[in-house]
C-alpha cells in the first residue's frame, strides 16, 4: 500500500481544544442562550443544517470580523504536539486536511499554524465594513463524507489510502468511507464503534502508530 494517502482530520476536539467553534463564538458574543432553540429545532428535525447555521450566523451580524479574528488568535489551543504530528506524515509524503462543520475562521488558522494541505468549513460572509453579514454552508453536520470524497478523488487518491480522524457522531459519514479511520478520544459510544481503531489519549503524536501500521511503514 502506498504511504501517499490523505489524512483528513475533525477540528474541534480533535486538534484544538474547543467542543464546538459555533459555541466558543456564542459564549464569546454572550448569544449562547438565545441560540438554543436553533440547535433545538434543528434537532427535532424542523430545520435543516444551512438554516441552523443562517440562524445561528443572524445573531452575530455587525460584529466585526476583527473582534473574533483577535479572541481566537489569543485563544486557539491545539492538542499537544499536533503541529509535530501533521510534520512527520508529510514527512511520510501524506496530504492533510481538516475537514470540520464548524467555522473557516477557526479552520484555516488551525491549517496554516500546523501547515495543514487543505481546510474545508463554513465561510462567514464579511461586507465592506469587515462586519458579519452571513454565512456560506460548505460542510453541514452529516455530508462530510462527501467532502472527503471530492477531495479525494481532486488528489486522485483512493479511498482506501484515506484515513479520517474525530471524535463526534458526524465524523462517522467520514468512517464508514475511508479506509481507515480512528475515533480519537471519541465523545460518543457509537463514535468509537464506527471507527476502525480508538485511541484515548492527550499527545496526537499517538496517532502516529496506527497509521504507520495501516500504511506498511517502518
Amino acid at each position: 500500500m502506498s504511504p501517499h494517502g490523505l489524512i483528513a482530520f475533525d477540528l474541534d476536539g480533535t486538534l484544538v481544544r474547543i467542543w464546538s467553534a459555533w459555541s466558543w463564538i456564542h459564549r464569546l458574543l454572550g448569544t449562547l442562550e438565545v441560540a438554543k432553540p436553533n440547535a433545538d429545532r434543528f434537532y427535532a428535525g424542523e430545520i435543516d443544517y444551512v438554516r441552523w447555521a443562517e440562524l445561528d450566523v443572524a445573531l452575530w451580524h455587525g460584529v466585526p470580523i476583527s473582534e473574533i479574528e483577535q479572541a481566537i488568535d489569543e485563544g486557539l489551543v491545539f492538542i499537544p504536539n499536533s503541529a509535530e504530528l501533521i510534520r512527520r506524515l508529510q514527512n511520510y509524503g501524506f496530504k492533510t486536511a481538516i475537514i470540520s462543520s464548524g467555522l473557516a475562521v477557526f479552520a484555516d488558522r488551525a491549517k496554516n499554524q500546523l501547515g495543514i494541505d487543505f481546510s474545508r468549513a463554513n465561510r462567514l460572509l464579511i461586507d465592506a465594513d469587515g462586519r458579519i453579514s452571513g454565512v456560506e454552508v460548505q460542510v453541514a453536520f452529516d455530508n462530510k463524507h462527501k467532502v472527503l470524497y471530492d477531495l479525494a478523488k481532486a488528489e486522485e487518491i483512493p479511498l482506501s489510502d484515506c484515513v479520517a480522524i474525530g471524535d463526534s457522531r458526524n465524523d462517522i459519514p467520514m468512517f464508514e468511507i475511508a479506509g481507515f479511520s480512528i475515533a480519537f478520544n471519541p465523545t460518543h459510544a457509537e463514535v468509537a464503534a464506527a471507527a476502525t481503531t480508538v485511541i484515548q489519549s492527550e499527545s496526537a503524536l499517538d496517532l502516529l502508530l496506527p497509521l504507520k501500521s495501516y500504511f506498511q511503514i517502518d
